[in-house]
C-alpha cells in the first residue's frame, strides 16, 4: 500500500511538470464522457424509457393510413362502430383538447384542458395518484359534473394539498367536482408533442341515441389492442369496419385513401419526427467518444516514447521491472481517472444544456438526468482506455534491452519505432476520418436551417405580439355575445399607443394544425369522388394588415362584413388557381358542405400562408369574419389569438393589453403572451435542436482532431531533431525544413480527410429526411468541409513545423 501510495505521488508529480499534455488528455477524456452520458441520458430517457402507461406496447392510436403525421379526427360514432366492430381492441376510446378558463376559488388561469371519452383512463391503464377517474356512467346524459386534475396543476393551484379530492373548480363558470389527481410523469398521447400538455380533463357527454353524423370528426381515437395481437391486424380491421361503412353507405369513398386508419403504436406517435434525429446525434457523440479516445491514446503513446530514454536509465541504475510499470500506469490511470471525474461535471453541465435546448415537442424532456449506468459505462471506456495505451508502453519500456534505448536515436528509430509511428499515424488519420464525417453532417443541417429561414412565411413575424384568449360559455352563452366582446376588445387593443394594427384569429399560424372543409362550388355538379375543400380560417377585419399577409386581388375583410352582410370570405392564392384556374374568382360564391347554408362570395385572394408547418405544401385556405362563421355554423369562436402590430418593442404592450382584457371582464385570462417571431422560431426548434448539438458535436471533434496533429507533428519534430541538425549543418535551408515537417503533418491529414468524405458520402443518406432545399451530397459542403480541415491542419502543423525550422545545428548535434 506505501509503494502505491509513492507511486500516485511520483505519477502526480510527472503530471505536474507536464501540465499542457496532461490538460489535454483530461479534458480530451472528459468531453467524450460528458457528452456521451448527457447525451445518451436523453436518447434513454426519450426513446427507451416506457410510457406512462399498463402495457404500453399494446396502446395504438387510431391514425390516417396515408398520412401518419397529420392529426387524424373520428367521430364520436365512428369510435362507436370501431369499438363494437373491431375484434382486435379491447378498449376504444376518444380525446379532444382545448383551453379553459378557471375561476371560483384563486385567480383566474387559462389552461389545456381534454374532453375525454369515459373509458379513457382505462383504455390507457393509467392509474390516478390520488382519488379515482371516470366512471362509465359519468360519460351518460345527465350525469355529474367531475374532472380530473394533472400534477402540475395540483401543485400550482392547491399548493399539492391532500385534500383536494372533493373540493369544486369552476372550468369556463361551470362548477365542476374533483374526482383524481393525476401522476406528475402522466401525460395523454398527443400531449407529448405539445408545449402546453393538458392539465384538466372532463368527460366526454355521449348520448348512445343520438352520436351525431359519421362526418362530425372532432376526436383522436386512441385503442388498445388483445394481447397477442399486432397492431399491423389492427389496422386490417380498422380497413374492414371502414369498408363495411362504405357498403352501408353511411359513408363516401372518394379514392383517396383518407377514410381509413392505422392502428399506430402510441411510441411511434409520442416520438413523432425527432426519433432518427436522435440516433443520428448519439452516433454522432459516439464518433466523439472514439475520437476522444484515439486522442487520448495517442498523448499516451506520445509520452510513453519521450520517456523511453529515462526510463532506460533509470533500468540501468537498478529500477525493477514491476516498479517501473506500476509508476507508468499509475500516470495513465491517474489522468484517466481526473478525466472521468470532470467527465462528471461535464454530464451534468450538458444535460442542463440539452433541457434548455430541446424543443417543446421532444417528449419527456424535462425528466432527463444523468444516467448512473450510461456515466458508468463510459467512464469505465475511458478509463480502460488509459489502461490499455498505458499497459502496452508500460509493458514495452520495462523490458530489459537498456543499451538499445540509451543508443535510440529520433532518426534512427529502428522497425519498432517505425511501428510505432505508423500506429500513432494511423490513429491520427482516424481522427481526422471521424471529425470529416461530423462536420460534413453539420454543414449540410446548417445550410438546411440557412434555407428553412429563407422560406416565404406568406406574413411579417417582425414587430407583432400575440397573445391568447377565451370566452367561457357560461358567461357568453350566444354567438351574438361572443362577437360582440371580440368586437369590444379589437376597438380598446387599437387605441393602446404604439399599436398600429389589431385583430384576432381563431388559430394563429405555426401553432396548431388547421382542419378543412368542404365546400359546394355553385353552378358546379359534384360526384363521389369530387370533394373540393379548403382549410378554414376564422378571423377578425384587419387581420391580414396586422400580419402583413400581401394582398393579390380584391379586398380584405372589412368592419362592414357582419351579420347584417351579405357572407364574404376571402380566400388564398392557391386556392384560387386551384378550384377557379381561369383566375376568375372573385365574384364567385361557395358554400360549407352540402347542406343548405347560405352562399358565401369571394371579396378578395391573399398571398399563400404557411400555416401548418414551414416546409408543408401550398394549401387551400378560406378566411370568414367571425360572424359570418356564425351564420354558417350557428356558432361563434370562443377562443381567438389576438395580434398586435407595434411601432417599437412588441413586449411592451404586455401590460396594457392585459389591463384592456381585465376592464372588459376580469375573468377572462390571457395566455401564451410572446412575439410573432418567438412563434416562429419555435416552429424552428426540432431542425435547430439537431443542427446546434450535431454542430457542436462536430465543432469538438475538429478541436480534438487538431490536437491530435499538433501533438503528431509535434513528437516527430523532438525525435528528429538529430536529424535536422544533421541536414541543416549539411546545408539544408529553414524553409525546406518547416516544409518537410508541415508535409508530414499535412500528409496525415489529407489521408483522414479522403477517407472521410467517402464514409461522410455514404452516410450522408441518412440526413435525407432532415434537410430541405439542399442535396445530402451537396457539392459545395463537400469542397467546403475539405477546405476548412485543410486550413485547422495547416494551423495545427505550423507551430512545430516553424520551431522544426528553427533548431540550432551545433544543440541539435550535442542532443546526442
Amino acid at each position: 500500500m506505501a509503494h502505491l501510495a509513492t507511486d500516485l505521488r511520483y505519477a502526480l508529480r510527472r503530471l505536474r511538470r507536464a501540465r499542457t499534455v496532461s490538460a489535454v488528455a483530461i479534458l480530451t477524456l472528459a468531453l467524450g464522457i460528458g457528452a456521451n452520458t448527457a447525451l445518451f441520458s436523453l436518447v434513454r430517457t426519450v426513446l427507451l424509457r416506457p410510457l406512462p402507461y399498463g402495457a404500453p406496447e399494446r396502446l395504438t392510436v387510431l391514425w390516417n393510413a396515408t398520412e401518419k403525421g397529420e392529426t387524424t379526427w373520428l367521430s364520436l360514432r365512428e369510435l362507436a362502430a370501431i369499438g363494437a366492430d373491431a375484434r382486435a381492441f379491447t378498449h376504444v376510446a376518444g380525446f379532444t383538447s382545448g383551453s379553459a378558463n378557471l375561476t371560483g376559488d384563486v385567480e383566474p388561469e387559462r389552461v389545456a384542458i381534454g374532453s375525454v371519452t369515459a373509458n379513457a383512463f382505462a383504455t390507457l391503464a393509467a392509474a390516478p395518484l390520488l382519488g379515482r377517474t371516470f366512471r362509465p356512467d359519468e360519460g351518460a346524459p345527465g350525469a355529474g359534473d367531475v374532472a380530473v386534475i394533472g400534477h402540475a396543476l395540483w401543485q400550482r393551484r392547491y399548493g399539492g394539498a391532500p385534500d383536494v379530492v372533493g373540493r369544486t373548480l369552476r372550468v369556463n363558470g361551470r362548477a365542476r367536482t374533483i374526482v383524481g389527481v393525476m401522476p406528475a410523469a402522466f401525460r395523454f398521447p398527443l400531449d407529448f408533442r405539445e408545449g402546453r400538455p393538458t392539465e384538466l380533463w372532463i368527460p366526454q357527454v355521449v348520448d348512445t341515441a343520438n352520436l351525431g353524423g359519421w362526418g362530425s370528426r372532432n376526436f383522436i381515437g386512441f385503442a388498445r389492442l388483445r394481447p397477442g395481437v399486432a397492431p399491423e391486424q389492427g389496422t386490417r380491421e380498422l380497413r374492414r369496419v371502414a369498408q363495411g361503412w362504405v357498403r352501408e353507405g353511411f359513408v363516401i369513398d372518394d379514392g383517396s385513401g383518407r377514410l381509413y386508419r392505422a392502428a399506430v403504436p402510441v411510441h411511434d406517435l409520442v416520438l413523432g419526427d425527432m426519433r432518427r434525429p436522435l440516433w443520428i446525434l448519439f452516433g454522432a457523440v459516439a464518433l466523439l467518444l472514439l475520437i476522444a479516445c484515439a486522442n487520448a491514446a495517442n498523448l499516451l503513446l506520445a509520452r510513453a516514447d519521450e520517456r523511453r530514454r529515462e526510463i532506460a536509465v533509470r533500468k540501468a541504475l537498478g529500477a525493477a521491472r514491476a516498479r517501473v510499470m506500476r509508476q507508468l500506469l499509475a500516470e495513465s490511470v491517474l489522468l484517466a481517472a481526473a478525466g472521468g471525474a470532470c467527465g462528471v461535471a461535464l454530464a451534468w453541465a450538458g444535460t442542463r444544456l440539452l433541457a434548455s435546448l430541446a424543443p417543446a415537442s421532444l417528449p419527456r424532456v424535462a425528466d432527463v438526468r444523468v444516467d448512473l449506468g450510461v456515466l458508468a459505462f463510459t467512464t469505465l471506456l475511458a478509463v480502460a482506455t488509459g489502461f490499455v495505451f498505458g499497459l502496452a508502453p508500460a509493458l514495452q519500456l520495462s523490458r530489459p534491452d537498456v543499451a538499445g534505448a540509451l543508443h535510440e536515436s529520433g532518426g534512427r528509430s529502428g522497425t519498432t519505432g517505425r511501428a510505432r509511428q505508423r500506429f500513432r499515424r494511423g490513429l491520427a488519420v482516424v481522427q481526422v476520418a471521424m471529425s470529416v464525417v461530423l462536420v460534413v453532417g453539420a454543414a449540410l443541417l446548417l445550410r438546411s436551417l440557412v434555407e428553412l429561414r429563407r422560406v416565404d412565411l406568406g406574413f411579417d413575424p417582425r414587430g407583432a405580439l400575440t397573445a391568447r384568449l377565451a370566452l367561457p360559455a357560461a358567461e357568453y352563452p350566444e354567438p351574438a355575445q361572443v362577437v360582440a366582446f371580440h368586437e369590444r376588445l379589437q376597438q380598446r387593443v387599437a387605441q393602446i399607443p404604439g399599436v398600429r394594427a389589431a385583430a384576432g384569429t381563431r388559430l394563429l399560424p405555426l401553432t396548431g394544425t388547421i382542419g378543412d372543409w368542404s365546400i359546394t362550388i355553385e353552378g358546379r355538379a359534384r360526384d363521389g369522388r369530387d370533394n373540393p375543400n379548403g382549410d378554414w380560417q376564422v378571423v377578425m377585419p384587419g387581420y391580414f394588415e396586422a400580419m402583413r399577409i400581401p394582398l393579390r386581388q380584391g379586398r380584405t375583410l372589412a368592419r362592414t362584413d357582419d351579420a347584417r352582410g351579405v357572407p364574404v370570405v376571402v380566400i388564398n392564392q392557391t386556392m384560387a388557381d386551384r378550384y377557379w384556374p381561369d383566375g376568375d374568382a372573385l365574384g364567385k360564391r361557395f358554400k360549407w358542405g352540402t347542406a343548405d347554408q347560405p352562399w358565401m362570395t369571394i371579396v378578395g385572394i391573399v398571398g399563400v400562408v404557411r400555416h401548418n408547418a414551414i416546409v408543408e405544401e401550398p394549401r387551400a385556405e378560406m378566411y370568414v369574419t367571425p360572424a359570418h362563421y356564425a351564420l354558417e355554423t350557428g356558432n361563434a369562436p370562443r377562443a381567438m389569438t389576438l395580434v398586435l402590430r407595434t411601432a417599437g418593442d412588441p413586449l411592451a404592450l404586455a401590460a396594457p393589453l392585459r389591463a384592456v382584457v381585465r376592464e372588459l371582464d376580469p375573468n377572462v385570462p390571457l395566455a401564451d403572451v410572446q412575439t410573432l417571431e418567438r412563434v416562429t422560431d419555435d416552429a424552428l426548434a426540432e431542425p435547430r435542436f439537431t443542427t446546434v448539438l450535431l454542430a457542436l458535436f462536430a465543432g469538438l471533434a475538429l478541436a480534438l482532431a487538431a490536437v491530435g496533429i499538433y501533438g503528431l507533428v509535434s513528437l516527430l519534430v523532438t525525435q528528429r531533431t538529430h536529424e535536422v541538425g544533421i541536414r541543416m549543418a549539411l546545408g539544408a535551408r529553414r524553409a525546406a525544413i518547416g516544409r518537410m515537417m508541415l508535409g508530414q503533418g499535412m500528409a496525415v491529414a489529407g489521408a483522414g480527410v479522403a477517407v472521410g468524405l467517402l464514409a461522410a458520402g455514404l452516410l450522408s443518406r441518412l440526413l435525407t429526411t432532415l434537410v430541405y432545399g439542399v442535396g445530402t451530397l451537396d457539392p459545395l459542403t463537400f469542397v467546403a468541409v475539405p477546405a476548412v480541415l485543410g486550413a485547422v491542419t495547416l494551423v495545427a502543423t505550423l507551430i512545430p513545423a516553424r520551431r522544426a525550422a528553427r533548431v540550432d545545428p551545433a544543440i541539435a548535434l550535442r542532443s546526442e
